[in-house]
């Protein structure tokens, strides 16, 4: 994209949304700000208002952006967050010496300037870093430094084999490489500045979803006297030379401050009790789902839920990185909601209960083997064929948002699950069939969500034929069914 068409796109967007940072969020949320709808649609944009400028004030950002850049810059700067490439096996294409490595960062040091035209250039500013969790502050100990390095051959093979079907990461060109050197330093960088979570697989999906998207935007700064400071400063936003800082920032906002990283990476024990709070919230929306998945299946949460998490259902929208960034970009304008970004965690949860819903006549009807099928490969295909993926995107975002907004009424919950049953599964009839003499287990829901359960009032003390078969039948279901769980346990995260 040009200058021009950039400084018009974001201009415009100014002026339609008269500047309001709130109204921008609803165009987001109400697909009114999209890619397909807006031909002065920016992402990048999107993603530095809500998590590094907070305004649409032009004259403001210069500020926000040096401050925030400074402090990824002055990172790169610190001998003990230096990328140890010189560590890697020599027939490594990243490997290079200490000597090399070292003068890298050297030239980094003294490219730490701001564009604001051919004579209004600024170094970036030192800053004083009050907040204790800034990543500045980060100090760990030996052993976890040590720790650190001896995973970064494991960011560069995650990187190697990410989207593997996109030619901006595996075309091979210098600018592919470059890209995948400088997500590594970023993945090294925050890993080290965040030791407490580390690395963990998925960061790399994360961070290259978001690395690509603003890269596509970004653009060089000409050195120019055709340009005025009010352009300058609209480019600054764009600047090519500042992505990786950039995305750091909006990283640490995205991932850490959200309270991802909390709930879904930190410790099993914050991640046991997600699961957990998940699965209590699916009773109180859905408790058939719940019910044959939990009850009647015993397919454990944990072993489809929790890439569900991690990823932020990047896989499970589909191998069209678009649709998932359209779900990415309603994520970060919860920066700007009443309940601010920390309530993504929750949010993402209620999302997964709101998809487990658009599937749920397949869900009730399957046994073990199909269920777990569906859970680890959601057929999320069927729902984008309409000529409008976005409108897809939008209603789960929106009915996850509800759920969340609710989420502490139990009565309400359990009507917005009527609801939203009606509206996804107007065709689904459930009906109770009793045979003999039976003892029925019922529920708080009426019968069209709840589940029953009917057991012979008699034994027979005889096994017959049938019965025996039946019970090897059974046998060689657990069996099979054992053999399942053990293959997705090994399969999650891969």
């Amino acid at each position: 994209m040009s200058h021009n068409a950039t400084i018009a796109n974001v201009l415009q967007t100014i002026d339609v949304y008269k500047g309001s940072v709130a109204n921008l969020r609803k165009g987001v949320v109400e697909n009114d700000y999209i890619p397909h709808k807006c031909r002065y649609f920016s992402r990048t944009l999107v993603w530095k208002t809500f998590l590094i400028t907070g305004n649409l004030k032009i004259s403001t950002w210069i500020k926000s952006l040096e401050s925030s850049r400074v402090v990824y810059h002055e990172l790169t700067k610190r001998a003990d967050m230096l990328v140890p490439w010189w560590k890697l096996e020599k027939d490594s294409v990243y490997y290079q010496t200490e000597s090399v490595s070292r003068k890298t960062s050297l030239r980094r040091r003294g490219s730490s300037r701001i564009s604001r035209g051919p004579s209004m250039k600024k170094p970036l500013e030192r800053v004083k870093i009050e907040n204790k969790e800034s990543p500045l502050s980060a100090q760990p100990s030996s052993g976890e430094v040590e720790h650190v390095e001896d995973y970064l051959e494991t960011i560069i093979m995650d990187v190697e084999r990410l989207f593997p079907g996109e030619d901006f990461f595996n075309a091979s060109t210098p600018v592919a490489f470059k890209v995948k050197q400088n997500l590594i330093e970023i993945l090294y960088i925050f890993s080290k500045c965040n030791p407490h979570v580390g690395y963990k697989q998925g960061f790399h999906e994360i961070f290259g979803l978001i690395y690509m998207n603003l890269y596509k935007e970004a653009i060089e700064i000409p050195n120019t006297n055709t340009m005025t400071n009010d352009d300058y400063e609209i480019l600054s936003l764009y600047d090519i030379n500042y992505l990786s800082h950039d995305l750091f920032t909006i990283l640490n906002k995205f991932l850490i401050s959200s309270g991802i990283t909390t709930r879904f990476f930190q410790d099993e024990a914050n991640l046991w009790r997600s699961i957990e709070q998940f699965n209590v919230n699916l009773m109180k929306i859905d408790q058939l789902i719940h019910y044959n998945l939990i009850s009647k299946l015993k397919i454990s949460s944990e072993l489809w839920a929790i890439r569900f998490f991690r990823l932020l259902l990047l896989r499970e929208l589909g191998n069209d990185l678009r649709v998932t960034s359209l779900l990415w970009d309603k994520f970060v304008a919860l920066a700007e909601s009443d309940a601010g970004i920390g309530a993504l965690p929750d949010v993402v949860m209620f999302v997964v209960v709101v998809l487990l819903i658009r599937i749920k006549t397949d869900l009730i009807t399957c046994d073990f083997g199909e269920a777990l099928s569906l859970l680890l490969h959601y057929p999320i295909k069927q729902h984008l064929e309409s000529p409008d993926a976005s409108k897809f995107i939008k209603s789960v975002f929106k009915d996850a948002v509800t759920l969340y907004e609710i989420r502490a009424d139990d009565r309400k919950l359990y009507k917005c699950g009527i609801q939203l049953n009606a509206s996804a599964n107007p065709s689904l009839k459930i009906t109770m069939s009793f045979r003999g003499n039976s003892v029925t287990t019922g529920s708080p829901r009426n019968s069209d969500d709840s589940p029953s359960v009917s057991r012979s009032a008699s034994k027979s003390p005889v096994q017959s034929p049938q019965d025996s078969r039946a019970e090897k039948l059974a046998f060689e279901k657990l069996r099979l069914e054992m053999r399942l769980k053990k293959k997705a346990q090994q399969s999650i995260m891969k």
